[in-house]
C-alpha cells in the first residue's frame, strides 16, 4: 500500500542546495502516491461495506464508514500540506539569467517548510493507523 513511502524519512537540517530541493520532491511525490493509493483502498472499502452492509452488524458497517471518511479527510489534510510545502519551496531559489538553480537562504520559508514535512508525515502516520484498523476490520468480516 506504499507503507513504505511512508516512513521514508528526510533530513530535516537545512535546505541548502538543488539536492536538497529534490529530496524534498520526491518525499512529496512519494506522499502524494501514498495519498492516491489511500483514496483507493478506502474508496474499495467503501463500496464493499456497502454491498455487505445486509449482512454485517451495524455497528461494524458504522466502523468501517468512519474510518473511510477519517482516512478521507486526514488525505485531504496532506494534499494542502503538499501543495504549502511546493509553494514553500517557490521563495527559496529563484532561475538565474543562464537558467541554473539559485538558492536564497530564508530562515522563516525553511522552517516553515520543515513544519510543513513534519506535519505530512505525522498525517501519514495517522493514515496508515487508520488503514490497519480498517484492515483488521475487513479481514475479520470478509469484506476484502
Amino acid at each position: 500500500m506504499g507503507e513504505e513511502n511512508a516512513g521514508k524519512s528526510i533530513s530535516f537540517t537545512k535546505i541548502k542546495d538543488e539536492n536538497s530541493y529534490k529530496e524534498i520532491e520526491e518525499v512529496l511525490n512519494s506522499m502524494e502516491n501514498f495519498v492516491e493509493q489511500v483514496k483507493e483502498i478506502a474508496l474499495n472499502l467503501a463500496t464493499a461495506t456497502a454491498k455487505a452492509k445486509n449482512y454485517l452488524p451495524a455497528k461494524i458497517t458504522e466502523d468501517v464508514l468512519e474510518l473511510v471518511n477519517q482516512s478521507s479527510r486526514a488525505t485531504n489534510e496532506m494534499v494542502k500540506l503538499i501543495k504549502l510545502v511546493r509553494m514553500e519551496v517557490g521563495g527559496i531559489y529563484s532561475i538565474n539569467q543562464y537558467g541554473e538553480i539559485e538558492f536564497q537562504r530564508n530562515k522563516v520559508i525553511e522552517e516553515r517548510i520543515e513544519e510543513y514535512l513534519e506535519r505530512i508525515l505525522s498525517q501519514s502516520q495517522r493514515i496508515l493507523l487508520i488503514m490497519k484498523r480498517l484492515k483488521s476490520i475487513s479481514i475479520d468480516n470478509k469484506l476484502i
